[in-house]
């Protein structure tokens, strides 16, 4: 994966199963740069609140996940009630498919379309 931007347009370029696909690199939920998040096959999974996108479709595969947090009970319980907190206020923000762009590649260029 990587992040590339054209004409003020935030891109994340990826390569999955030897193909070339673009998204926008920006989770459309809470904004972080999906650049920076994990690729497995053609799943795009966000870095912040780990929602999953299909990168050939730009198509949300599932919306923000609370991951299980090892030693979450050694916390003080104040910073802990934050989270759930923050947690439930984020609970409503809802999570939008990707803009996917279409790619093409001639010799050695990669192009997108925006």
């Amino acid at each position: 994966m990587k992040h590339v931007e054209a004409r003020g347009t935030e891109l994340c370029v990826l390569h999955a199963g030897g193909e070339f696909y673009a998204v926008g690199d920006r989770c459309p939920h809470m904004n972080a740069p999906l650049s920076m998040g994990t690729l497995d096959g053609t799943t795009l999974t966000c870095p912040l609140h780990f929602s999953k996108f299909d990168i050939r479709t730009g198509k949300k595969l599932t919306g923000p996940a609370q991951p299980k947090i090892d030693g979450i009970e050694a916390v003080p319980s104040t910073v802990t009630e934050y989270i759930l907190r923050i947690t439930a206020i984020m609970a409503p923000i809802r999570t939008c498919n990707l803009t996917v762009f279409p790619v093409r590649v001639e010799g050695t260029g990669i192009f997108v379309d925006i």
